[in-house]
């Protein structure tokens, strides 16, 4: 299948903390790329490339292979402004159509990146001799900065056994792992990215499965064209594999599959009969209202878990981002398909389900199918009664709970920590399920959310533990305990683990600790919490987000680029309001933080150091846009040299804990090299303004 690249769109934003555009890049690439492939794009030495990068006190050239293979999309984010396709192609080694796939089918990478920025292509500029004391006090602003410490990847993880008796609570506690690959993780051998260390230390806290994205026609022959199913053997034999080693530690596999992937119009030249309905241009379903779609469903599954026995089952989602079915993407009074508008939405999307079932079953019972009701709006309870009664239906927790902040009423949708779960549409949907005997499971998150998705393990335990304890007295049968991001083997995990038997013992914290962390709950309680916030603040950023002088005129992009579009980051709130709730939140967790200055610097007081950095960043940041928008230099001075300890205390944590600034599906938000040019652009801003 052909996929495009983001269009170009507005110029690239301008870096002035730097003395050019060549030295802008170098000072970014040398964190990640060795100084023989940087001078190869700049077309000059690598003794210009060293010279250049030491002046700017980056002593230490990249060695780390790893930075291509788990770090690219951070290499692709940091780079988007600053090098024109050509040059990206080249730097990441891809062709265009790699490019455009990983952009696409990485989690949505293109929506989160945005248009493509107009950039000029990037050639070596020798320093004028402005450009060098430029360069020179940046390198002295450099070494000044905290060093040392962790290096990126080399993550570590402290979780201690617990203690379980008596009867298990869940039958399985399923969790994405913290460094797994979303769209390559067949592609690879799992031992890359997901060692044993990480699996026992799953092990050891409770959790019995973890979950990949799995594309059947990548994992079995597509029969329609089985030219885009080009090494699916070797995936398939890497995906039993990851079973049998997984199996070694107590732990099952899951796959998140969203099927029947869309075809572009051209595939349905040869097979006109299984067109249904035109999701998108060049997005169109096949029908699944044909037998020949719905064998190729069950004789998927089929293949897979006879390859792979020991396979724990199968996560489907019916109505996401990825269309699938025809009503994925529509209802009946717009479905373009002339089989499934004859049809209502609960059979055609409980039918989707019921043939992926249906093929697992054929090899073991215990292989089990979950129905999770993302967006199943109107017709979820319809759609329930339609599902073979052997499936697992699954509701987000958090999913409907009422709420209201400074007299703006809204409705949670899932990602909450500050709001948790079960709501009474999470109590309806497993009601349903049980009155036709079908088992339950909740989606939850238990370590972070897009709230704070760059601290690996916010240490609200409180807020855990009484999410935990409700579905434990509900009767929920099985966890799913985190998207892509949330999977650290953690405290957290710990807390949560506390139910998932009937007995449990676990660390007990310090009596400042547990008294600092659940101030931590109560001021997690006053995030500004709507969708939009969620995924447009500055809040997962933080300290590495730029202060910008000028309006940048960007808009804000999904879980990526904040930029300064504060209009955006408040989403339903007004803009008095937004502040407020984040200065309510940093008041209340900064006294737990005061509580912990005596306990030693171990998870629960890194973690809780560097979400405060996130929160207090966040309000910085807003408050320092308001007051550009608003004339007011003064405020800027301040903000600005508050953010400089914000992004120097960031920097301090990531020396102690590398796994701080990681999401799966990110890589890394932030790393080290980020904080350091924040904290150079604060002093270049903070020149600017006392320069007027």
């Amino acid at each position: 299948m052909e996929f495009s690249l983001p269009k170009i769109g507005a110029p690239a934003i301008e870096l002035p903390h730097f003395p050019s555009k060549c030295m802008a890049f170098i000072f970014r690439a040398y964190e990640y790329i060795k100084p023989e492939k940087i001078a190869a794009l700049l077309k000059t030495s690598v003794e210009n490339v060293r010279r250049a990068a030491e002046e700017m006190g980056l002593d230490t050239p990249c060695t780390d292979e790893r930075w291509m293979s788990r770090g690219y999309i951070t290499i692709i984010r940091r780079m988007w402004h600053i090098l024109p396709y050509e040059q990206l192609l080249e730097l990441v080694e891809m062709d265009e159509q790699t490019l455009a796939v990983t952009l696409r089918e990485d989690d949505f990478l293109d929506i989160k990146l945005g248009d493509k920025p107009q950039c000029n292509p990037v050639s070596w500029e020798e320093p004028t001799q402005e450009q060098h004391e430029r360069m020179q006090k940046i390198g002295a602003l450099i070494r000044s900065m905290p060093s040392g410490g962790a290096e990126a990847f080399d993550f570590t993880y402290e979780v201690q056994p617990i203690e379980f008796s008596g009867k298990r609570i869940f039958k399985e506690c399923i969790i994405y792992p913290f460094t797994g690959l979303y769209q390559y993780a067949f592609d690879v051998d799992s031992c890359v990215y997901l060692p044993d260390e990480v699996l026992a230390a799953y092990s050891k806290t409770g959790v019995t499965g973890i979950w990949l994205q799995g594309v059947l026609f990548q994992l079995t022959e597509f029969p329609f064209a089985p030219e885009i199913s080009k090494g699916h053997e070797k995936r398939l034999q890497r995906l039993t594999e990851l079973t049998e080693r997984c199996a070694k530690f107590g732990l099952k596999v899951f796959l998140y599959t969203n099927e029947p992937r869309t075809m572009e119009d051209s595939f349905f030249e040869k097979y006109p009969h299984l067109r249904g309905h035109t999701a998108k241009p060049g997005k169109v379903c096949l029908c699944t209202s044909t037998k020949e779609i719905q064998d190729y469903l069950t004789d998927s599954i089929r293949k897979i878990c006879q390859a792979a026995p020991k396979i724990g089952g199968f996560i489907t989602i019916s109505r996401s981002e990825n269309p699938t079915n025809c009503y994925s993407h529509s209802t009946r009074e717009n479905c373009q398909c002339p089989r499934c508008s004859k049809r209502s939405e609960a059979e055609v999307v409980a039918e989707n389900i019921n043939c992926i079932e249906a093929g697992a079953y054929s090899v073991s019972p215990d292989i089990k199918v979950f129905a999770w009701d993302w967006s199943w709006d109107q017709f979820h309870l319809e759609i329930i009664q339609h599902l073979n009664p052997r499936v697992v239906v699954q509701t987000k927790a958090e999913d409907g709970i009422e709420y209201e902040i400074g007299g703006v009423k809204a409705v949670v949708d899932e990602y909450s920590l500050s709001y948790v779960g079960p709501s009474d549409y999470a109590k309806k949907q497993w009601a349903a399920a049980k009155a036709r005997g079908m088992e339950t499971s909740a989606k939850v998150q238990i370590n972070t959310t897009w709230e704070s998705s760059t601290v690996p393990a916010l240490p609200v335990y409180p807020q855990i533990e009484k999410q935990m304890s409700q579905l434990k007295e509900l009767g929920v049968n099985y966890l799913m305990l985190s998207w892509t991001l949330g999977g650290y083997p953690s405290r957290n995990i710990q807390h949560a683990a506390k139910y998932f038997y009937e007995e449990s013992r676990i660390p007990e914290l310090s009596p400042a600790q547990k008294e600092a962390t659940e101030l931590f709950a109560q001021a997690i309680q006053k995030f500004p919490f709507s969708v939009g916030s969620l995924y447009f603040g500055p809040q997962n950023a933080g300290p590495s987000t730029l202060l910008y002088e000028k309006s940048t005129g960007y808009r804000a992009t999904m879980t990526c680029y904040s930029y300064d579009d504060w209009n955006r980051w408040k989403s339903i709130f007004p803009a008095d309001v937004y502040e407020q709730q984040y200065a309510d939140l940093c008041a209340i967790w900064e006294k737990g933080l005061k509580l912990l200055e005596n306990e030693p610097m171990d998870e629960t007081k890194i973690m809780a150091t560097a979400g405060y950095c996130l929160f207090r960043s966040s309000l910085n940041l807003f408050r320092f846009c308001r007051a550009r928008d608003a004339g007011d230099h003064g405020a800027m001075v301040k903000l600005a040299r508050d953010e400089i300890e914000s992004a120097t205390q960031m920097l301090e944590m990531m020396n102690l804990n590398p796994a701080i600034g990681y999401e799966a599906a990110n890589h890394y938000y932030f790393s080290k090299g980020c904080l350091k040019e924040k904290i150079l652009n604060c002093h270049f801003v903070l020149n600017k303004l006392r320069s007027k």
